[in-house]
């Protein structure tokens, strides 16, 4: 009997965004695939004192419990799991230079993938010799870092027709705040309804959007998408690759409206179904809210979904 592929993926928990590269794998007989978290569990102080320790630890040692916690759990993890076939990391630049040669003494190929940009978090650029590929699903860092492009991808399918609401977007409270205040604003006015949740730890004022304290689940925005007729989507200005939201859209038959002019490069991008939108002036014509979603050929979506997503990475 032919012995299993051992996979190990190192990830952010991330909303549960990376559980379904682990889910995709689990699908074949011939891998043994595990998943350690970066983020999960997460680090608990144990009371006051041990807070303040930290805080000692960091200002006159330059050591954080925090960090030392992750390292430990992943150098005591690897130690039992032993030797992998493959190990795939996602942002590897939250772990230190030891850390990563740690790991990549558990494996014979040592594979990133990078879905923020190096302009967003510099230090992904000092750690690209570390690896034997890395992918990128930022345009920009494929051509001058000459990586491998690799998008995110559709991992939740559905064909829902009816709606609550006809625009719909979730996000942090940063910079692009105003923005959507502002998009917010021309909704009311245009009498189009929508759904637009800024989440913020604690209550803050706001006019036209909801602010939220509560984090949402991946569940619970896949069932406000399911809900709505369009998707919008803000793109970090720091960033030319293509985030989770727009792979939503398509996975759920959702128009979309989004700041990412690069998106009419890709072959799923129809007039009909994506807007793009300058944030600083934005009009959306009633034409594009009231025409129908047009279908996306299977054979230009299928490379998306995450079951042929994975195939490239791992030689399935």
């Amino acid at each position: 009997m032919k012995s299993s592929k051992k996979i190990l993926i190192i990830a952010p928990y991330a909303f549960g965004y990376t559980a379904h590269i682990h889910n995709a794998l689990q699908q074949y007989d011939t891998i043994d695939a595990k998943i350690l978290y970066l983020d999960q569990p997460a680090f608990q102080y144990r009371n006051t004192f041990h807070k303040a320790q930290n805080f000692f630890s960091k200002l006159f040692l330059g050591k954080n419990l925090k960090k030392s916690f992750v390292t430990d759990r992943i150098k005591a993890s690897l130690t039992k799991l032993g030797s992998q076939d493959e190990i795939f990391i996602i942002r590897p630049d939250m772990l230190s230079d030891d850390v990563l040669n740690f790991i990549k003494g558990f494996t014979q190929k040592f594979i990133a993938y990078y879905y923020d940009s190096t302009r967003r978090f510099p230090r992904k650029v000092d750690i690209i010799p570390m690896f034997d590929t890395v992918y990128s699903y930022d345009r920009l860092d494929v051509e001058k870092y000459n990586l491998s492009f690799l998008t995110n991808y559709i991992f939740e399918e559905s064909n829902h027709t009816k709606f609550d609401y006809q625009f719909f977007n979730i996000s942090t409270n940063d910079y692009r705040f105003p923005l959507l205040e502002n998009l917010a604003k021309y909704l009311t006015e245009k009498s189009w309804t929508y759904a637009i949740q800024v989440y913020n730890g604690s209550e803050m004022p706001a006019e036209y959007v909801e602010i939220i304290t509560t984090q949402k689940t991946i569940k619970e925005v896949s069932d406000l998408i399911l809900k709505t007729k369009i998707i919008v989507e803000i793109q970090r200005t720091e960033q030319v690759g293509l985030s989770f939201r727009i792979f939503e859209a398509l996975g759920h038959r959702k128009k979309l409206i989004t700041t990412n002019k690069d998106i009419v490069n890709y072959d799923f991008y129809h007039p009909q179904n994506i807007l793009v939108v300058d944030e600083s002036n934005i009009e959306i014509p009633t034409d594009f809210v009231d025409s129908p979603y047009v279908e996306i050929e299977e054979a230009i979506l299928s490379k998306y979904k995450i079951e042929n997503w994975i195939r490239p990475i791992f030689g399935l």
